[in-house]
């Protein structure tokens, strides 16, 4: 009975406010704004609602944003220094119910242009399937080692057992669906030799169909909203397409084990002061969800896992063990996870404009995105990442309305009824 009422509560939550964030959104974009401007002996009174100041923020944001992803996934990589030898290097790639996918990114790190490199492929000793391929693997590739997880049922522990075990000092993560660029190793090899902590890169969905576009899409959407954070000196780091040393990782004490490691992970390196580096430039490519249901279910997971990281850190503040980067974090959290609620706000004023003939306001802020979009795209295109979009782009714009529901739901769900267990996206390999 708990759990049903749980659910209803949630449902209903969820209802409720998505519909206070609307009717206060459309409330307050009637609201009249005006600008007195006293010329000689004119005076000039300028007054509008409230909904065109914030289309206009909101079309300006998209497009500055949008610019500066552009113009960083432009970037020649000649401008980073490419390492091909050096020091031993260990890929590790945990592995739960992967066996239908590992080959991606074991056969596509094999083929990396670093030359002293080890594939570490962890796998958890109940899952036979995908330990038994992974041994199939080790047995046929000179660079492919196969680990039982020291830490069994985490894929955070999987990586710190693996830095454990490993003689080498520094290493890159991946997941097992990811396939990676023979040049990406040496780019971070490169940036790590020459003073770097940590090292991200790119890595986007294979765009192969209506839902994974729209996947592809959302990514797309978040790297841009990054790049203003990043001005102000916070980048984010992952679990995947992520390189560091280890004295990176043992200053953060490893990754933790929270259903969002890697967020985490970004957090503590930037509460640690660590330099991270990062090159959008630099793509790797991981399979979509198949599915809307799927699709929804992994990022619900993901926006949970953000709820967490950003509890956890609150009860490190309130115990005196956060300093000012730790406060600094906070914010960023909270208004990542702010915003996304507001995008509701945002919506109710767009469609209010629309409502009075205003057609301009949702069309222009939706052109930016999409050729956001399409500008990406083209390079990923060009450079062999993906082999083109589906008609789905289109829908690229109902992703801020998604983010609001997608927040709103996660919150209540983490509140009254998550039980530290995670949505498992099924794979095909495709």
């Amino acid at each position: 009975m708990i759990g049903i009422a749980s659910r209803v509560a949630e449902y209903g939550g969820t209802v409720a406010g998505v519909l206070a964030l609307l009717v206060f959104g459309f409330l307050d974009a009637s609201e009249v704004q005006s600008f007195t401007f006293d010329l000689l002996a004119i005076t000039v009174r300028f007054a509008f609602v409230e909904a065109m100041s914030a289309a206009a923020v909101f079309t300006g944001f998209l497009a500055l944003t949008g610019l500066l992803l552009v113009r960083e996934v432009w970037t020649s990589r000649d401008s980073r220094e490419s390492v091909t030898d050096g020091p031993k290097l260990t890929a590790i790639v945990p592995v739960y119910r992967d066996h239908d996918v590992m080959d991606v990114s074991v056969e596509s790190l094999c083929e990396s242009a670093y030359e002293n490199l080890e594939v570490a492929v962890v796998a958890e000793l109940n899952d036979e399937a995908t330990l038994e391929r992974a041994r199939e693997l080790a047995a046929e590739h000179d660079r492919v080692t196969c680990l039982i997880n020291g830490e069994p049922g985490s894929k955070a522990g999987a990586i710190n057992d693996a830095v454990r075990e490993s003689e080498s000092d520094h290493f890159a993560v991946f997941d097992a669906d990811e396939w990676i660029a023979p040049e990406f190793l040496p780019t971070a090899m490169g940036e790590l030799r020459d003073g770097a902590d940590v090292f991200q890169g790119r890595r986007v969905p294979r765009p192969t169909g209506v839902v994974e576009t729209v996947a592809y899409c959302e990514r797309i959407v978040f790297h841009a909203s990054y790049k203003l954070v990043e001005l102000a000196g916070f980048t984010n780091c992952r679990s995947s397409s992520t390189a560091f040393t280890r004295e990176a990782l043992e200053r953060v004490d490893g990754y933790d084990d929270v259903l969002t490691e890697d967020l985490d992970f970004a957090h503590a390196c930037y509460r640690e002061g660590l330099e991270v580096r990062q090159a959008r430039q630099c793509t790797n490519t991981m399979e979509a969800p198949h599915a809307w249901g799927d699709l929804w279910g992994q990022r619900k997971r993901w926006r949970v896992g953000q709820v967490e990281v950003l509890h956890a850190t609150l009860v490190d503040l309130l115990r005196g063990r956060v300093g000012y980067r730790g406060a600094i974090s906070i914010g960023r959290m909270c208004s990542s996870l702010g915003g996304c609620l507001l995008t509701l706000a945002l919506v109710s004023k767009l469609l209010f404009l629309f409502v009075l003939d205003v057609e301009s306001a949702i069309l222009i802020p939706s052109l930016a995105l999409v050729a956001t979009v399409g500008l990406v795209a083209a390079r990923d295109y060009r450079d062999g990442r993906i082999d083109g979009l589906s008609w789905s782009v289109a829908l690229a714009p109902l992703c801020f309305p998604a983010f609001g529901v997608l927040t709103l739901r996660s919150f209540l769900e983490y509140g009254l009824s998550w039980d530290g267990s995670w949505y498992h996206v099924e794979k095909t390999g495709s």
